[in-house]
């Protein structure tokens, strides 16, 4: 996979249950999902598109430079976005990154270990990132999805929101809303129903799992804000601060 080509795709909707309007929220002078789009950049791996819901976060993505394409609003999960903003050209890229538009400051390496993760396991279907649990708190917080891993070989066995493994937050991993897969991988993801454990922990990842789909993980170092409520998006525009 020397010449590989990939693309990241960050599919983005202005009707978030919780924090409607997200993409378009102002951190550190610029749009949320511009803020992502740009850390996406900075990895050097491929080309950055904006799949997106409508022609507000479209006209912002324009407006800074970047591709976007509109996909249907009805579309249920982020990556049935990120497969409808490809259609045909889906075969044209060996690697397709979904990452998701509420990591306005994650860090390019993040993006990158996941993507060389995904180089150096031919045989799994999709690559994701965790990091290490360091505080108790966000071990119990069902917002913070827990991966738990078989080690050495980093495959994920399962995907929850409740405080797992029952050791605590010795063997605790935090995941991360990336995913790298294949064309294959990913046309068979979007062909299945919503699973059984996918309704019940509201995470798409155990669609793929419970049909039989390899998911092997990338350890990385920090855990980027997710801002899924008004205190997450007021942390990030604290954290972009300090940062500049």
């Amino acid at each position: 996979m020397a010449n590989m080509t990939t693309i990241i795709v960050i599919p983005a909707r202005m009707a978030a249950i919780r924090l409607p309007n997200k993409p378009l929220a102002i951190i550190g002078g610029k749009p949320m999902v511009i803020r992502v789009a740009e850390q996406a950049k900075k990895a050097g791996i491929g080309r950055v598109l904006i799949a997106c819901d409508g022609p507000e976060i479209y006209g912002v993505a324009k407006d800074y430079g970047y591709d976007a394409v509109i996909t249907s609003p009805d579309l249920t999960s982020g990556t049935d976005r990120v497969f409808a903003s490809l259609g045909d050209l889906v075969s044209s890229f060996n690697c397709i990154i979904n990452l998701q538009g509420d990591m306005p400051l994650i860090d390019p390496e993040v993006i990158i270990k996941t993507h060389e993760c995904f180089r150096n396991h031919a045989y799994c279907d999709i690559v994701t990132a965790v990091a290490k649990i360091h505080q108790e708190s966000d071990f119990h917080n069902p917002s913070v999805v827990k991966a738990i891993v078989a080690e050495p070989s980093g495959r994920a066995l399962y995907f929850t929101r409740s405080p797992c493994p029952s050791g605590g937050i010795e063997n605790g991993y935090k995941h991360i809303g990336i995913y790298a897969y294949r064309p294959k991988s990913l046309r068979r993801f979007v062909s299945l129903p919503p699973s059984p454990l996918e309704k019940s922990e509201k995470l798409e990842q155990l669609r793929a799992m419970e049909d039989g789909m390899s998911i092997v993980t990338a350890v990385v170092r920090h855990y980027p804000i997710s801002v899924d409520t008004a205190d997450d998006l007021e942390l990030a525009r604290r954290s972009c601060q300090a940062q500049s």
